[in-house]
């Protein structure tokens, strides 16, 4: 059984990997773990699924609670991890409102305190992971029938299918403003995350958006050399 740990900045980004994990890996073939950090001193475990006999992947997604804490969970984390048989750790954060260089620098510095001995990556997704989810056009008609790109394009004057959502200064506003066209929000809260990251298409997000959103590609890579290797 292959392991494989995700660390994450924070709720959306917990509901988002556990289902693309579940998509991508079969419900039969992966044993999830989630642990938080979110407002408390240690982290605590959400769930955990059973391991069977089928069980190829054991994945376990970190809530780090900020997205300040991503690399420094990594470093604290390292040395337990690789003596437990993780083989790949993996990081992912946003860098609103911040500059990408920036946040780059800060985590390259966290680390390189690390004996790297497996592979240690962390994707920052620009701006926000709502811009993956912006991009992921599909599901807007799936939140409301009359939700249509044409809508969307008249609207704010830009089309989630041909620009560049990366481009979007604040994803999570964005996705916000055109639900309100149908009556409905989105406002980070668990409700909200869960509506919208269960209308995702997933085989559009993994075959063709990972194509042409850098940051989703990079992150979809890094899952795929692991579930491949």
């Amino acid at each position: 059984m292959k392991k494989l740990a995700i660390f994450v900045e924070g709720q959306t980004e917990q509901i988002f990997v556990e289902k693309l994990l579940r998509e991508v890996a079969g419900k039969n073939q992966i044993a999830i773990e989630i642990k938080s950090q979110e407002g408390r001193k240690f982290a605590q475990v959400i769930m955990t699924d059973a391991v069977t006999a089928a069980t190829k992947f054991y994945v376990l997604i970190y809530n780090s609670g900020g997205e300040t804490r991503v690399a420094s969970d990594i470093k604290d984390q390292y040395n337990s991890l690789t003596e437990s048989g993780y083989e790949r750790i993996i990081g992912l954060r946003d860098i609103y409102p911040n500059k990408k260089s920036d946040v780059q620098r800060g985590v390259n510095f966290v680390l390189t305190q690390i004996n790297i001995v497996i592979p240690t990556n962390v994707v920052l997704a620009v701006m926000e992971i709502e811009a993956w989810f912006l991009a992921e056009y599909h599901h807007f008609i799936e939140i409301d029938a009359s939700l249509t790109l044409e809508l969307i394009h008249k609207s704010f004057g830009f089309n989630p299918k041909t620009d560049d959502m990366e481009a979007i200064s604040c994803p999570h506003e964005s996705l916000h403003k055109i639900y309100q066209l149908v009556g409905k929000a989105y406002r980070k809260t668990k409700n909200h995350v869960e509506r919208t990251v269960l209308n995702l298409n997933y085989d559009f997000l993994y075959m063709n958006l990972a194509n042409s959103v850098p940051s989703l590609g990079e992150f979809i890579g890094y899952i795929d050399k692991f579930i491949s290797s």
